[in-house]
C-alpha cells in the first residue's frame, strides 16, 4: 500500500510547467467566453463551463502547492517563471475583461426592462 510519505513530492519546475498549462488552458477558455459574450452568443459559453470549472479547481490547487514551495520555486529557471507571469497577466486581463462585459450585460438588460416600462436606469 502506498503512503502520501512514499510519494516523492512533484519537481518544482514540473509545478510551474503545470500551472503554465492550466492557466494558458484557462485563457483560452476566457478568450471564447468573451468573444461570444461579445457577440451577444452567451449560450455558446455554456459547453465550456465544465472544462473552465475543472481547470478553476486545478489551478487553485496548483497555486497552493506552488505556494507551498516557494525555496524549491525560487530555484526554477527563470525563462519559465517569466512565460508564468505572462500567462498570469492574460489571465487576470481576460478574467477581469470577462467580469465588464458581464457587467454591462446585466446592465444592458436592466435597461431593457426599465425602457419597457417607461423608466430609465
Amino acid at each position: 500500500m502506498t503512503t502520501l510519505e512514499t510519494i516523492p513530492a512533484p519537481d518544482p519546475a514540473d509545478r510551474i510547467a503545470a500551472l503554465i498549462d492550466i492557466t494558458e488552458s484557462l485563457n483560452l477558455i476566457f478568450e471564447e467566453e468573451n468573444e461570444a459574450i461579445e457577440e451577444e452568443r452567451a449560450e455558446d459559453a455554456a459547453p465550456l463551463q465544465e472544462e473552465k470549472a475543472r481547470l478553476a479547481s486545478a489551478y487553485a490547487q496548483s497555486i497552493r502547492a506552488v505556494a507551498a514551495d516557494r525555496a524549491g520555486v525560487s530555484g526554477v529557471d527563470q525563462a519559465m517563471l517569466v512565460r508564468l507571469r505572462a500567462a498570469t497577466v492574460t489571465f487576470e486581463a481576460r478574467a477581469a475583461r470577462q467580469r465588464a462585459l458581464l457587467g454591462e450585460t446585466a446592465g444592458n438588460d436592466k435597461n431593457e426592462n426599465a425602457s419597457e416600462y417607461g423608466q430609465t436606469a
